[in-house]
Parts: structure tokens; C-alpha cells; sequence
């Protein structure tokens, strides 16, 4: 699909009709999980975007993968996990989702740059488990390419 924007195109891969859940420029990008958690995108330089619906939509088979996801006119791919506690759990879909996409020959002909996100009920500070997964998160996506938010999460992209 192709949609242009002041001189600014997306060429993006066919997603199944069940897995787009929008195509277009907006001031704000959200994506909504269980327990009333959400993730929202500030899209302050107008970027084009597409969310998406991975799990059960995007990827229909039994492989841990993430909830959804936001694709940018820049290549940026923003994963989303909304979780309760299971960190590992978290990381594991995260990284699964990206080696879907990095092994999926639909996927072969884009150079995405991944960003997990993983919005969960809480994080207490002091967990091994949660420091392991940052951890795990850090070396997998990269020092500046990971968030975790409690609740909502809310950043600009």
C-alpha cells in the first residue's frame, strides 16, 4: 500500500485486512490492551503511519508474539506487549515478533528498525526478573530502543 504526505511516502508491506487497524497521518497513534492498558504515540512530525494487530490477526499461529504494533514512514517498528508481570514472558514475545518478520519472506524486502514496548500492571524496582529483562531487552533492541511503562505508556515518536 502506498500513501503520501508532503513529499513523504510509506511503501509498506500487505498486511492481511484483519491485522491494519489504520493507514494514515494523525496527531496521535494509540494501540489498546487488556486491563485497560494503553500505548500512545505522539506523531509530532507527521509521520505516516499504520498500526497494526499482531497477535491473532498478523500472526495467527501458536509462536509467542506481541499484541500490536506501529509501523512509520521512516521504517521505524514499534512492538507492543501489554503484560501483567511475566517480564520474561514479555521479552521472549517481543523478540519472537521480530525474528517473524526477519524470516517471513513478506518481510524480506523491508529494513525495519524495531522498538519494543512493553506496557505492564507495575514494575517494582527492586526485581531480579524485571532487571534481567531489561537486560535481555538492552541487548537484543539496543540501549535506546526499549521502554517499559506501567498502565499507559505515552511518548513522542
Amino acid at each position: 500500500m502506498d500513501v503520501q504526505n508532503n513529499g513523504k511516502q510509506i511503501i509498506a508491506p500487505t498486511f492481511q485486512k484483519n491485522a491494519e487497524l489504520s493507514n494514515d497521518i494523525r496527531k496521535f497513534f494509540a494501540l489498546k490492551g487488556e486491563h485497560k492498558r494503553k500505548w500512545t504515540a505522539e506523531n509530532a512530525d507527521n509521520h505516516i503511519g499504520i498500526c497494526l494487530k499482531i497477535d491473532g490477526a498478523l500472526i495467527t499461529t501458536q509462536q509467542n508474539k506481541c499484541d500490536g504494533g506501529l509501523l512509520l514512514d521512516d521504517n521505524r517498528l514499534y512492538l507492543v506487549e501489554f503484560k501483567g508481570k511475566a517480564y520474561k514472558d514479555a521479552v521472549n514475545q517481543l523478540i519472537e515478533t521480530v525474528e517473524f518478520f526477519k524470516t517471513n519472506s513478506n518481510y524480506s524486502g523491508y529494513d525495519f528498525i524495531f522498538h519494543a514496548r512493553i506496557v505492564g500492571k507495575s514494575f517494582p524496582r527492586a526485581s531480579t526478573e524485571l532487571q534481567k529483562a531489561k537486560v535481555d531487552l538492552r541487548n537484543y533492541f539496543g540501549e535506546k530502543k526499549y521502554q517499559l511503562y506501567e498502565q499507559e505508556g505515552n511518548e513522542t515518536i
